[in-house]
């Protein structure tokens, strides 16, 4: 292309990019609103993931839905009947064989329950860890005020220190709640959802709830789409950087239009629901049959749970 043909402002050298005092690029930090793009990229990989994973080869996948449904919930009911340590502890090993046999990537279910999982719960559990909470054996004294510390009308012994009692019970409750997650990703990872929608049927889930989730299943990634779409749009149209305060009102400006393409959505789908003849009650192409493996399966987890349930009895 001719040089000439190109406006003047285009072939002006704008110079090098300017540089901190280190000595390196400066590189622009991201806004919320491309956070907010990356979060939603992020969404549709994970999902994208558990659909590859439920569709993989694996133990969990070939199980019947409805098993493993409720061999899940039997899992979980015992795992907060549990109260031994050694036993929560066999329960998250299991769970994570099952995450081999079931073609799962262990890093990847790792990152998703055991960073996510001490960090909540050790919140909760941090208080109960001392003394003047949860009252105990001390196992490590942090400070000795050398006298009882009143406080209105409570008195405190004089030391604080973490208590054996309270540190047993927050690795058993981490444990606990680390087990059932556990259970639970490695339930919806490896049944498709209209599978797993229908299993709920077997353990009498009313009807209305289903419907709700399985229409928010099939609908909410198509407003992820539609909202990824509106900021890609934004980014595509803006130079430079934009400030916060034009940033919120762009966001506050796409909640409306979001809302509204909602809204004029559902009334489209539920027209079109009504004109192909739906009733209040929906059908599905999924259809289940036990199967000699899932009868063994599911009579397999229950002599586990028993064992289990037995083996804390005899511990604890």
């Amino acid at each position: 292309m001719n040089k000439t043909a190109l406006p003047e402002w285009l072939l002006e050298s704008q110079g090098p990019l300017p540089k901190t005092a280190g000595n390196k690029w400066c590189i622009r930090r991201k806004g919320f609103v491309e956070k907010t793009v990356d979060e939603l990229s992020r969404l549709m990989q994970e999902e994208f993931y558990a659909e590859k994973v439920a569709h993989s080869p694996g133990l969990l996948q070939e199980i019947h839905p409805g098993a493993k449904v409720i061999t899940t919930l039997m899992l979980i009911g015992v795992a907060v009947s549990l109260r031994s340590w050694f036993v929560l502890l066999f329960l998250n090993l299991w769970a994570m064989l099952l995450v081999y046999l079931s073609a799962i990537h262990p890093a990847t279910f790792l990152k998703r329950v055991w960073l996510v999982v001490p960090l909540f719960t050790g919140v909760i559990i941090f208080p109960s860890l001392f003394n003047y909470v949860l009252p105990g054996t001390p196992l490590l004294v942090i400070t000795d005020f050398g006298h009882p510390v009143h406080l209105g009308p409570w008195t405190f012994p004089e030391y604080l220190a973490i208590t054996r009692q309270g540190a047993a019970g927050g690795i058993v409750f981490i444990l606990r709640v680390g087990a059932c997650v556990s259970l639970a990703l490695l339930l919806t990872l490896t049944t498709r959802w209209p599978a797993l929608l229908r299993a709920f049927k077997l353990i009498y889930v009313p009807q209305v709830f289903i419907t709700v989730l399985e229409m928010t299943y099939r609908y909410i990634y198509v407003l992820l789409l539609t909202v990824s779409d509106m900021f890609a749009a934004r980014q595509s149209r803006t130079v430079g950087r934009t400030s916060t305060s034009e940033q919120r009102r762009f966001i506050s400006g796409a909640m409306g239009s979001l809302w509204n393409k909602a809204f004029n959505l559902s009334e489209e789908v539920h027209a079109a629901m009504l004109s192909r003849g739906y009733t209040g009650q929906p059908r599905t192409l999924v259809r289940f049959q036990m199967r000699r493996l899932d009868w063994l399966w599911t009579a397999f987890m229950v002599a586990v749970s028993l064992i289990m349930l037995w083996g804390d009895r005899i511990i604890g």
